[in-house]
């Protein structure tokens, strides 16, 4: 499972740095429309749309990036207040709803993505094919990365227990 886990998290990890590059590229759009707009009254036709597709993939991958980082929204008022067991199920079982999730999002989107293959962008002619695959992609690894959860919280307990864990093991290491 190390293994499994290790090679998800390195392919988030590029999907991390693709992300990095969307948001500049978006910003940089965004700032070519601006400028052009406001500085020479014309703006590229391809500008917006470049901008709005950048900000599309960045906020797909940002899905996997919380799931995999457990800094989703979660309400938790009531389940503090649960003992260990209940919690531990309840957990789990908003894990295996964020792998419907994810499945649910590659399914949808694999099927836009078969439909929509030969159509084309407007403003700059990118196949939608390109678009549609980074959600496609982002839905597997958010299921592949919350089965991994799943996982831990058999062997390890609930979230706090596992950041304790990790916690304690951090300090081990540093002495």
């Amino acid at each position: 499972m190390e293994i499994y886990k290790k090679i998800v998290n390195h392919i988030i990890d590029v999907f991390e740095l693709i992300a990095v590059v969307c948001l500049a590229c978006m910003v940089f759009a965004v700032l070519i429309q601006v400028v052009g707009r406001y500085g020479f009254s014309y703006t590229p036709s391809w500008s917006e749309e470049m901008a709005r597709q950048f900000m599309i993939i960045f906020s797909f991958i940002g899905i996997v990036i919380g799931v995999r980082d457990k800094i989703h929204i979660a309400v938790t008022i009531v389940v503090d207040n649960l003992d260990r067991t209940a919690r531990l199920y309840i957990e789990i079982f908003g894990k295996f709803l964020i792998i419907i999730l994810g499945v649910m999002i590659s399914i949808n989107m694999g099927l836009l993505f078969s439909n929509l293959r030969y159509n084309r962008l407007p403003g700059t002619g990118i196949p939608i094919l390109f678009i549609y695959m980074f959600p496609t992609i982002v839905g597997i690894l958010t299921a592949l990365v919350a089965a991994y959860q799943v996982s831990d919280h058999f062997k390890s307990g609930t979230d706090e227990e596992q950041m304790r864990q990790k916690e304690t093991a951090g300090e081990g290491t540093e002495k």
